[in-house]
């Protein structure tokens, strides 16, 4: 017969530490990351620009995935994902070179215009050729969009963090 040691665990892998643990990270993880990004309409200035140059963001984790430059302006100006989601054609169309389009910009935005290292996010893309591209409603749903599926992900990998724990004898 095989005789079981009872051994006592450390506080720190007994199961309820992991529990409070996992708990208190995920809650932690939403709470700082949940900051519901939304663009009022009445916070936008209008811009009339003709495009100059396009540039494509390589890095996974900026927000802004295509900038441009324009004549009117030393600046550049940056896309967000938000609102263009299946709608990467359009824009790169839309910003071909010497192509006349209106962009609308926070207020907040105005005083950095004409500062070469900054790229001023736009929320609304209009060019005479395709028309509204994207609007400040379809910039919100693509931005709530994104943040439902990074807490889908952050659900999926909590549910299988607790399954591990509880599975633990």
């Amino acid at each position: 017969m095989k005789n079981k040691k009872n051994v006592e665990l450390l506080f720190y892998e007994q199961k309820w530490f992991r529990l409070v643990f996992l708990f208190s990270f995920f809650g932690w993880l939403f709470y700082n990351s949940y900051e519901p990004f939304e663009i009022n309409t009445n916070e936008l200035l209008e811009l009339d620009l003709t495009v100059k140059e396009k540039f494509e963001s390589s890095g996974r984790t900026n927000p802004i995935k295509i900038s441009f430059s324009t004549k009117e302006y030393t600046n550049k100006f940056g896309i967000y994902v938000g609102g263009t989601f299946g709608r990467w054609t359009e824009v790169t169309n839309c910003l071909e070179k010497n192509r006349k389009i209106k962009v609308k910009i926070h207020k907040e935005n105005k005083v950095k215009l004409n500062k070469v290292s900054k790229v001023i996010p736009i929320y609304y893309l209009y060019s005479d050729k395709s028309g509204v591209i994207f609007n400040e409603e379809e910039f919100n749903q693509g931005e709530k969009d994104s943040n439902n599926r990074y807490i889908g992900f952050c659900i999926i990998i909590f549910i299988f963090c607790l399954w591990g724990i509880l599975k633990i004898r």
